[in-house]
């Protein structure tokens, strides 16, 4: 018993992880011109403040912002 209960709470803790990182990339365009800065891995609230930087990088110079 102890070990189906092993491998059940093994088998959920493994579905319960994600498998891989999410990443995100800033893009700026201004006049016509692009410039992407490196990519950032992480957990949401790291993307989330690479994406506030970018954001508030992108409206200093009144260009536009793309996040892949």
């Amino acid at each position: 018993m102890k070990k189906a209960l092993l491998i059940v709470a093994v088998a959920c803790f493994a579905m319960a992880t994600p498998a891989c990182k999410k990443c995100v990339t800033c893009t700026v365009t201004y006049s016509g011109a692009t410039a992407s800065s490196g990519e950032v891995c992480g957990n949401k609230a790291d993307r989330d403040a690479y994406e506030t930087s970018c954001q508030s990088s992108a409206s200093s110079i009144g260009g536009s912002l793309q996040l892949r």
